[in-house]
């Protein structure tokens, strides 16, 4: 059965989204547009989805929490990996990880508004999980990267990745397709990366230190297949690091990537050490289907 919540207006003429904003806590006033504007608001019985509607003194407002149950036996076909600590999924390209707004954070409810999730398809199929911090996170991909992702269970393995990721002890190695032919066979980038005006991700002098390995597999047609490891974890770093190279990713428009059917960024192996035993273990996800698919269109292509 759906969550709803029900208030009475006492008041005069303010916004709905205004006085939802002032009742519900741990909802932003932008995650409450979109309930009302996604259908979840009723008032005197009559669905609203105005955010500016006017209440007037005594209205009955509901709102029905958006849940993502729908959802849940999708997210158990992602699993490539279970034991009572972690969980190891293979995500798809085009997949968020994690609603932008913050408020999820402190409320899991609001995981549920806007866009389908990790987190949200997580909570639902792992109602536990609501108990842990960041929905046991560890780390993430962009919503346009496909590939192996960890999940921590329990708040004892969420500490204990989330150390082995600050302190660089997790080995990752992630499949790509390069605009260009690559000419060095294997190189590294050591190069720092960060934030400039505007808050756009590039690489520059004042950034942060950052490094990556790469090795190329295959090239055909003007394109590499590369292999890379980054050896630092920075927002976007291997994008940033292959247009600062000159070949960006395939698919990538933000750092000049030729147009694609998605985002030619795969990652394909991680290796931790198991947060319970401390011994290292290996999860690997070959390319999905659009991935390979890809490839083939722009290396079979004519010139």
């Amino acid at each position: 059965m759906d969550e709803k919540m029900n208030f009475v207006y006492d008041g005069e003429g303010d916004r709905l989204d205004v006085f939802l904003a002032g009742e519900m806590d741990g909802y932003s006033r932008n995650i409450i547009k979109e309930m009302i504007k996604g259908g979840c608001v009723t008032i005197n019985g009559k669905k609203e989805d105005k955010p500016s509607f006017p209440l007037e003194n005594g209205f009955a407002v509901e709102v029905v929490l958006p849940s993502n149950k729908k959802d849940a036996s999708s997210l158990t076909d992602l699993i490539v990996f279970e034991d009572r600590h972690i969980l190891v999924f293979d995500k798809p390209s085009g997949l968020i990880v994690h609603p932008q707004s913050p408020a999820w954070e402190t409320n899991p409810e609001a995981a549920f508004t806007g866009d389908p999730s990790m987190v949200s398809m997580l909570l639902t199929a792992f109602p536990k999980m609501r108990e842990l911090e960041r929905a046991g996170l560890v780390h993430r991909l962009d919503r346009e990267t496909s590939g192996v992702m960890i999940v921590a269970k329990t708040a004892e393995a969420q500490a204990n990745l989330a150390a082995q990721f600050q302190g660089r002890q997790v080995s990752k190695l992630y499949n790509s397709v390069l605009c260009g032919e690559v000419p060095d066979d294997e190189g590294e980038i050591d190069v720092p990366i960060g934030r400039i005006a505007g808050g756009r991700i590039k690489a520059s002098p004042i950034g942060r230190p950052s490094l990556t390995l790469y090795h190329v597999k295959k090239r055909a047609n003007g394109y590499s297949w590369v292999d890379m490891e980054p050896k630092t974890g920075r927002t976007n770093q291997l994008r940033v690091h292959m247009a600062w190279l000159g070949y960006p990713v395939l698919g990538d428009s933000v750092y000049g990537g030729k147009p694609a059917a998605r985002l030619m960024l795969h990652a394909r192996r991680l290796e931790v050490h198991h947060p319970k035993t401390g011994k290292p273990v290996v999860f690997e996800v070959k390319p999905s289907a659009d991935f390979n698919a890809e490839w083939k269109r722009v290396s079979k292509a004519a010139k």
